[in-house]
């Protein structure tokens, strides 16, 4: 993967350069100026700037967590033997898809009360039609019509209330059913293996499943610092995994309002999209939370768009044709993932973020 993202960057670069344009006549910064190609959108990332509220940034401990919301625990229905397995712990599963296979006792007599429905209902409508022709020839009444059609539509009533019960427990034959995945998602546990004997009372899960769309980044606030974090407030979070290479962004969209007894530390949230499913639950994370510092506002950009050459920072920005260029910029502040721009850029700018270094050397 890493090669192919190699070429790809390489490509990029090498059609930027054979687009760049020549120097402009009379100009005194010699920038070389090119555009923005479908090619080069594929390896960057381009973002549009914004006034932030000037702010500090407090470095948190945190994990990354399921989403609760999206998990689901199932349990069986009916007791039994695990004839087949469908699906194992690690394995992503959809909504509906077969888990496992269970030989009942109990499913067999659901059976059998199917098959006397059955035959209930075809001797209610004998019975019907054979008043039917007695009524006609004098020889029942009004109320024994009225019999034969209740018994008619009980029985009917009867069959319907198994069916349902065949599809709620995933019935499939005279004496199995299916437990099938509630959710779409990952199994995180499994309880249960080929040939196990479970009952429908047990407390243990058979299986546990985590969709991870989304995931919740949780991080603990020393009690000192509680009164600088606000919900709202905009927060970055690296891995262990992944260290700077890969930077998530979210805002802290809740704060638990109970200390931990022990570590004396109150727990913060942040809802992450999970694209990819790049975190993964039990991952160890550093949330950089911003705190107002009450300094006023400042254009705000990441770290990463920011380039430091011959003592001078620049960024790469993007006009409304899309034409790069290089602007020198000068910082107010630098936090070690937001920088504060005092000139240089205004709220509204376009810029280049990801792989801005390799944008900037082409161009100069």
């Amino acid at each position: 993967m890493k090669r192919n993202n190699t070429v790809l960057i390489t490509a990029a670069m090498a059609a930027l350069l054979m687009l760049s344009c020549s120097k402009n006549n009379g100009s005194s910064n010699n920038i070389q100026i090119t555009y923005l190609t479908d090619s080069l959108r594929k390896v960057v990332t381009v973002e549009t700037v914004q006034n932030h509220a000037f702010a500090d940034e407090l470095v948190l401990n945190g994990h990354v967590d399921c989403d609760p919301n999206n998990v689901a625990h199932v349990f069986p229905m009916f007791g039994g033997t695990v004839i087949r397995m469908g699906a194992t712990v690690g394995d992503y599963v959809h909504k509906g898809q077969v888990l496992a296979v269970v030989r009942s006792g109990e499913v067999a007599d659901y059976a059998k009360q199917m098959n006397d429905a059955d035959l209930q209902i075809i001797t209610a409508r004998r019975e019907k039609s054979a008043m039917h022709d007695m009524y006609n020839g004098g020889m029942a009444s009004d109320r024994d019509i009225l019999q034969a059609d209740k018994s008619l539509k009980n029985a009917q009533a009867e069959r319907q209330r198994l069916r349902e019960i065949y599809s709620i427990n995933h019935i499939t034959g005279k004496s199995t059913y299916e437990i099938k995945a509630p959710i779409s998602g990952f199994i995180t546990e499994a309880n249960i293996n080929p040939d196990m004997q479970i009952r429908p009372d047990q407390d243990e899960q058979l299986f546990t499943i985590a969709g991870l769309d989304n995931v919740w980044i949780i991080a603990d606030i020393y009690e000192n610092d509680i009164s600088k974090v606000k919900t709202g407030a905009a927060a970055i979070v690296k891995t262990l995994a992944y260290g700077d290479d890969k930077i998530f962004y979210g805002t802290v969209d809740k704060i638990y309002p109970v200390l931990d007894a022990e570590s004396k530390t109150e727990q913060l949230k942040i809802n992450m999209s999970n694209k990819g499913y790049l975190l993964k639950p039990g991952m160890y994370a550093n949330v950089f939370v911003s705190v107002p510092a009450g300094r006023g506002s400042y254009p705000a950009v990441p770290s990463e768009a920011v380039i430091f050459d011959d003592d001078k920072d620049y960024v790469v920005v993007v006009d409304n044709k899309n034409v790069l260029s290089y602007r020198e910029v000068k910082l107010v502040k630098e936090t070690g993932t937001l920088d504060y721009v005092a000139s240089g850029l205004n709220a509204g700018d376009r810029i280049i973020v990801h792989n801005a270094l390799l944008v900037y050397n082409s161009l100069k």
